[in-house]
């Protein structure tokens, strides 16, 4: 069953899951003219519905992308793959209300956006193993010393996504930042329950937009920059 989305008064003003620091005005509020989200958007508050709450039964599989920003991969990911479910989970309400909006204009109905603490939700509100793919990409690098730990990727993650994902399933990264990258390199390449597999980073970008990696807005604007972007994938070894 599909939660219906909270009104903007009911969010409420101090959520202990969600980092109140450095979060831009602009980007919290909800879109407030004719082209509204809908139910394709969903505020988590404290206590965020679970992902067998949000996502309906009939899909061959489901994929979760970390910070979607206005959509771009979750509006490619659900076109691509219609029987995959994609919930992007999002921590700047406005840019989930855009990526919803969008969402549900394009008339396909399995994909949600969720306004939440992406890493908290893989721990505490998704079952183990019941992820096809989780991606990350461009995820910010929190370049001052004292908001590292408001990273994505600390030591403590991949344990949470090992949890998250099916055997087999991957973990798909994209980032132009080379200090992050060698951070990324450095918890996931030491995670006993995953293996960087570079058959799969080449297959799926072979494939093209909405299979993994491609497009973003981010992605664009660093490609008409020159800079070097760097992407991997990670499989989830066995239990």
């Amino acid at each position: 069953m599909l939660l219906a989305p909270m009104n903007d008064a009911e969010e409420p003003a101090h959520n202990p899951r969600m980092h109140q620091g450095g979060k831009l005005s602009f980007r919290g509020r909800v879109q407030d003219h004719a082209d509204d989200p809908g139910d394709f958007l969903v505020l988590g508050g404290k206590n965020p519905p679970t992902l067998d709450e949000l996502v309906p039964a009939g899909h061959d599989a489901i994929e979760i992308e970390i910070g979607p920003g206005k959509g771009a991969f979750v509006l490619a990911r659900t076109e691509a793959s219609p029987r995959t479910f994609v919930l992007g989970i999002e921590a700047a309400t406005g840019y989930a209300s855009i990526a919803a909006t969008k969402l549900r204009q394009s008339g396909r109905t399995n994909g949600r956006l969720l306004v939440d603490n992406g890493k908290l939700y893989l721990a505490d509100r998704v079952p183990e193993g019941a992820l096809a793919a989780v991606h990350v990409y461009f995820p910010d690098p929190w370049p001052k010393r004292r908001h590292k730990g408001r990273r994505f990727f600390t030591d403590d993650v991949p344990l949470v996504i090992a949890g998250a994902l099916r055997d087999g399933g991957f973990l798909y990264v994209a980032t132009d930042n080379a200090a992050y990258a060698g951070q990324v390199a450095r918890v996931m390449g030491s995670a006993t329950d995953f293996v960087r597999d570079e058959d799969e980073e080449q297959r799926v970008r072979a494939l093209g937009a909405g299979h993994a990696f491609s497009p973003t807005n981010f992605e664009r604007k660093y490609i008409e920059e020159g800079r070097t972007i760097r992407r991997y994938a990670f499989r989830r070894l066995p239990r």
